[in-house]
């Protein structure tokens, strides 16, 4: 798991090929005026899902094992859980379809606002879209890379 600045997005383009592609997309990109839904850079291997939604005190612990997630807040601010996979036990098991597996386990917090990205590779299990004091409205990008 990774979380930075966006001013520090160089930093990490070699760590896999496509992100410097995701990383040329949002200097290049308002994505707090686009409009909601799937975008596709490179159809499944590299899209992102723009989505608006209400923040919530607690959410579902998940992970992934076909995409990396970079996550990007476009409007509005939230925590996000983290905890290694081995960490956590299986609550609902891997739907291979959507790539998501729902666990149980305890995380930590960290803030995520529109000057950050978070980048969870499939040990990362993350519980996004936690409300902060109170429920807020948030626009946020989640780029998925195909691994």
């Amino acid at each position: 798991m990774i979380i930075d600045t966006l001013d520090n997005l160089e930093k990490y383009i070699n760590l896999h090929p496509d992100f410097k592609t995701v990383f040329d997309y949002l200097k290049s990109h308002d994505i707090s005026k686009m409009e909601c839904g799937r975008h596709e850079l490179r159809g499944n291997e590299l899209f992102f899902n723009l989505q608006e939604y209400e923040t919530k005190p607690i959410q579902k612990l998940e992970a992934h094992k076909k995409y990396i997630d970079i996550q990007v807040m476009a409007t509005g601010e939230e925590y996000m859980g983290y905890t290694n996979i081995k960490n956590t036990t299986v609550s609902e098991t891997y739907d291979e379809t959507k790539d998501v597996m729902f666990l149980n386990g305890s995380v930590d917090k960290l803030k995520a606002d529109n000057k950050t990205f978070l980048i969870f590779y499939p040990n990362d299990a993350h519980m996004p879209a936690l409300c902060i004091d109170k429920p807020q409205k948030v626009k946020k990008a989640i780029f998925k890379i195909l691994i």
